[in-house]
């Protein structure tokens, strides 16, 4: 049977028909069947039904199987292939991929393939790989974000691709990628444990809550155990002490900045000092990123006296020059820290708000003031406006740190002793000049200043000096070369602590003593007299804690407690128990048999002050202008206590103690 044909050439009106092959061109008001053949320009049709159509243009409401059409305005398919598509897209769409230029309003889609641009607003579930930039907000289930391409989270932290995502709020059951400044990833909801870090290993199980609320009293490492991906707080408080508290982290932390954040070491406890560090994870604790996100350092303030020489520079503080032989204070009641170890003929004290304050001898401008003729001062003035971390005062300069990482020095600068690359005998500076770089350290047993040296620990544990160097103090194996700007002692990363007073010696991290320079009375512990231009390990001892050093008398402590001295013995000085000027000690030798010894100690070459675990402060040595506190000038060679509980101590003179009580 002959299938029927027709020609049409004229317009039409209803046409009905089981199966039409045409050629030409059709014009209609409506059609319902099958059109087999070629259609061009079938325009104005509602409510279409269709086999397959092949077309170059469409308009019009459309429903079937459509391969090849452009330009639709709602359309609704059930397999689309299109090249490309413009316009607003409803209905459910599966496979659709591989386009070029996809742009849409909102899109609701079970399945979705992209490869090129995106850009709007995507909500739903997305399932597959986002090859692309997608910009706006992403809600829901998001899966396959990934495809070894590079990951850009609002504006930052680039994977190893090239593409990059780039998204307002993404909410993910799971993360693949560099994560190493994602903020705000969290694995479950966040709950909290308590633990004392109370020993020298501090094991955190993490199953126990994510926010750590840790109090730390001893030097610690610490390690983490059934470790899952996000976030973990770690918030940090300090016992009610000055004695420094170290943390050793697991090595795989990446921090931010490169180095571990600077502890706080302040005293007062939880209510004075607390830090928080954020530690995220996206392998499971194989890679860590931290950082530290809030430093509440408040200071405590406390009542201030000093006593001894006060010669012509009215370095007691008292508004007058007399000697005083018993503690004498100081008005006002917010002083809060004091230098450590080395003596000035200008005094600086911090107080609670972190501000410098001096008085007595300023011959070159110790005290700040940025002028070319400084004045003497017998009572405290502040020294300049800036706050500060920390800071170390020599005879006639001051080196402080801030905060930021930055160094600072004033004052006498004749040996180049302030680090500031100017060779020969530079001038006074009479206000702060800061030294190059960032990573100089806060805590104070890091960094000292001396009347013509300077060291510092950079917080990448190397050590660092400058000044005068003629008998090889410096440690850089070389003598009578003078270096005005920092130079690096050997290659070492593990340095801790440097001698209080700017000369001869440093900590390792694992205890050890180094000493090096000068050694004409076996100041440098080696048993020997021997002049040594490198650092040089003090015996085999692994616990040592502290040294201040001055005048070739050198007093140290021990973890466990005890109190060491060598050197040369001026006036008993050595806490020998050996009157006059006794035979010299040319290696280390313990003060008595107490253990309770803290890390607090002034030293001025003829006599020296340490405090007590319970605050009590013990003086020995040199006694003429009555600096041993115990109302008469009467020199010690044991120590002898004087009344009081105190936290802190310096040597302000030749002769004169400062303390805070």
């Amino acid at each position: 049977m002959s299938q029927t044909k027709a020609q049409l050439i004229q317009p039409i009106g209803i046409v009905t028909a089981g199966g039409v092959v045409v050629t030409g061109v059709v014009t209609a008001s409506s059609f319902d069947g099958e059109v087999v053949g070629t259609a061009t320009s079938i325009i104005s049709g509602g409510n279409l039904n269709l086999g397959t159509v092949n077309a170059t243009t469409f308009s019009g409401d459309f429903t079937g199987t459509a391969t090849g059409i452009n330009t639709g305005a709602d359309i609704k398919v059930g397999q689309f292939t299109a090249s490309s598509f413009t316009g607003d897209f409803t209905g459910t769409a599966t496979s659709m991929f591989r386009g070029t230029g996809f742009k849409a309003g909102a899109v609701n889609a079970t399945g979705f393939h992209v490869s090129g641009s995106s850009s709007g607003n995507v909500t739903g579930d997305v399932t597959g790989n986002v090859v692309g930039n997608i910009t706006g907000d992403v809600d829901g289930n998001a899966s396959g974000l990934a495809g070894g391409l590079g990951v850009n989270y609002n504006g930052g932290w680039p994977g190893a691709g090239t593409s990059q995502i780039s998204a307002g709020v993404v909410t993910a059951t799971s993360f693949h990628g560099d994560g190493s400044n994602l903020d705000g990833v969290t694995s479950g909801p966040v709950s909290g444990q308590s633990i004392g870090i109370t020993s020298a290993s501090t094991a955190i199980d993490l199953s126990n809550g994510n926010l750590i609320y840790a109090t730390q009293s001893a030097n610690t490492t610490v390690s983490f155990a059934n470790t899952s991906n996000g976030n973990v707080y770690f918030i940090r408080t300090k016992d009610d002490n000055t004695t420094t508290r170290t943390i050793s982290w697991p090595g795989r932390i990446r921090w931010d900045g490169g180095f571990p954040p600077t502890l706080s070491q302040s005293a007062g406890g939880a209510s004075r000092v607390a830090q928080t560090f954020l530690l995220v994870t996206r392998d499971m604790g194989v890679t860590w990123y931290g950082k530290e996100i809030v430093n509440y350092d408040t200071l405590t303030g406390y009542t201030l006296y000093s006593w001894g020489g006060n010669e012509s520079s009215g370095q007691l503080g008292h508004n007058n020059q007399t000697y005083y032989s018993s503690p004498v204070q100081i008005p006002g009641t917010d002083w809060a820290r004091l230098p450590n170890g080395h003596y000035g003929y200008g005094v600086g004290v911090m107080k609670s708000n972190k501000t410098l304050w001096g008085w007595g001898r300023n011959d070159h401008g110790i005290l700040g003031e940025n002028i070319s003729t400084p004045s003497q001062y017998s009572s405290p003035v502040q020294i300049g406006s800036a706050t500060w971390a920390n800071f170390s005062v020599g005879r006639e300069s001051i080196m402080a740190t801030k905060s930021n990482g930055t160094m600072w020095g004033w004052g006498e600068n004749y040996y180049g002793n302030l680090g500031l690359n100017e060779g020969g005998h530079p001038g006074q500076k009479s206000s702060p000049v800061q030294l190059p770089g960032t990573t100089w350290p806060t805590s104070l047993d890091e960094f000292a200043i001396s009347s013509e040296r300077g060291m510092a620990i950079k917080t990448n544990g190397t050590l660092w000096v400058w000044g005068r160097n003629y008998e090889g103090q410096l440690g850089l194996n070389d003598r009578d070369n003078n270096y005005s700007s920092p130079t690096q002692v050997g290659t070492d990363t593990t340095w801790a602590k440097v001698a209080q007073g700017g000369d001869y010696g440093a900590i390792k991290t694992n205890g050890t003593l180094w000493m090096m320079g000068y050694n004409n009375v076996g100041n440098l512990g080696q048993n020997n007299r021997t002049y040594y231009s490198s650092p040089t390990q003090v015996g085999t001892d692994t616990t040592w804690r502290t040294i201040y050093q001055k005048s070739q008398v050198n007093v140290a402590t021990k973890t466990d407690g005890t109190l060491w001295s060598w050197g040369y013995a001026h006036y008993g000085c050595l806490g020998q128990n050996e009157g006059g000027n006794t035979p010299l000690k040319s290696s280390p030798t313990q003060i008595g048999t107490g253990t309770d010894w803290s890390s607090q100690i002034a030293l001025k070459g003829t006599w020296w002050a340490a405090l007590k675990t319970d605050g009590s402060m013990w003086l020995c040595g040199a006694n003429s202008q009555g600096v041993l506190g115990k109302n008469d000038r009467t020199q010690r060679s044991s120590p002898a206590q004087i009344p009081g509980t105190w936290v802190g101590i310096f040597a302000a003179g030749a002769q004169s103690c400062s303390a805070l009580q």
